[in-house]
């Protein structure tokens, strides 16, 4: 059996720190060393964001590099003057880039794109949950890869009850899922799976800084990447094929008909779930109304400290071989079945009104095994 890449095993601990300022005084010895700390403090986030994303020699292009230079002069200049702080011209300077992955704390999230976020519901809390939708149609419900909730138990335990429930088909909800790892994920594609699928593979920024983070990964294939990555002159390295594998031993004869449920909350690890399910199980629909989020172009991040405030940098350090041509940031991913309801009032652990139009969706189809 094949294995996807893995994304996302050196994601490390997000944390936050408060920079401390003493108060004002007259001093202009003392307001000029705090200018020279914010400035140095900027420059060290602009030096790992042209030297280490990933994203930087594809975004930054000869047209598009005047602007480029003309935001980061202008942000700089406001530090400077202690019109800003230093994150937070930074947070605008990464997110001019469009990548919800790279990030400067919380600060880079009021520059990025609009994205759906159902404020206009009652209540959207994507909850987990497993549970019989009909005597034919069964519900899980999964909105996070990160691992901690749901678990990698739970998500076999869902199988199980799934499976002992003797309905012949499966709804698998990931509203709101907004990534964390693949492994996660992948007992439900090899539930799924009925036939042989590819996904695009990723290549990493040879960089000194990306060495030295994989090279901590104790993954015999990883330390093969890393040994190319040192003797290698180029700027990118293959951490995978160009096209992924996706193959599994057995093809399980249920469900007979599976939906996918998204929304636009659907990011990362989860916009890969429905990527790998359009490739490798003829028997899932896609439902949903939203496009997915769009962050999945450039992904495994570094994170690293501003010296000064210790505020993280997220750099990601590994991009999709489907790019230039088919990247998925800039729109999403689109349903394959738009749901022609408005938006349930509550979605939680409960069954919403989408999920029991899909249910009977399903039931009208024919057997596919």
């Amino acid at each position: 059996m094949k294995k996807t890449f893995i994304r996302n095993e050196s994601f490390k601990l997000l944390f936050f720190c408060t920079l401390l300022f003493f108060a004002y005084t007259s001093l202009a010895g003392q307001e000029k060393t705090s200018s020279n700390a914010d400035l140095t403090e900027f420059d060290f986030g602009v030096q790992e964001l042209e030297t280490n994303y990933v994203g930087f020699p594809t975004l930054v292009t000869e047209q598009t590099r005047n602007q480029y230079e003309a935001l980061k002069a202008r942000c700089r200049q406001q530090v400077d003057k202690q019109e800003r702080k230093p994150w937070e011209a930074l947070g605008e300077l990464y997110a001019w880039f469009g990548d919800f992955h790279l990030r400067v704390g919380i600060y880079s999230q009021p520059y990025m794109r609009k994205v759906p976020t159902y404020e206009e519901m009652k209540e959207y809390n994507p909850s987990k949950t497993f549970r019989k939708v009909t005597d034919h149609t069964f519900l899980i419900r999964f909105p996070s890869c990160m691992g901690d909730d749901p678990t990698l138990e739970w998500v076999h335990q869902s199988i199980d009850a799934y499976l002992a429930s003797g309905c012949e088909n499966l709804i698998i909800d990931i509203r709101g899922n907004g990534g964390g790892t693949d492994d996660i994920f992948n007992p439900y594609e090899k539930l799924l799976y009925d036939r042989k699928g590819y996904v695009d593979g990723v290549e990493i920024r040879n960089t000194p800084a990306h060495i030295a983070e994989m090279a901590e990964i104790e993954l015999d294939w990883l330390q093969q990447v890393v040994e190319t990555m040192k003797k290698s002159q180029d700027e990118f390295v293959a951490m995978t094929p160009r096209q992924v594998e996706l193959v599994y031993d057995t093809i399980f004869p249920l469900p007979h008909q599976a939906a996918l449920i998204i929304d636009g909350q659907v990011a990362s690890a989860g916009e890969q779930m429905v990527l790998n399910l359009r490739s490798c199980s003829q028997r899932t629909t896609i439902y949903g109304q939203d496009n997915t989020k769009g962050c999945l172009d450039y992904s495994n991040c570094r994170g690293v400290n501003l010296p000064q405030s210790g505020i993280t940098l997220y750099i990601p350090m590994t991009r999709s071989c489907r790019l230039p041509d088919n990247g998925v940031d800039q729109t999403g991913i689109a349903p394959d079945v738009c749901i022609p309801l408005p938006l349930p009032e509550t979605l939680t652990d409960n069954v919403d009104e989408w999920t029991r139009w899909v249910a009977k969706e399903l039931e009208k189809k024919p057997n596919s095994f």
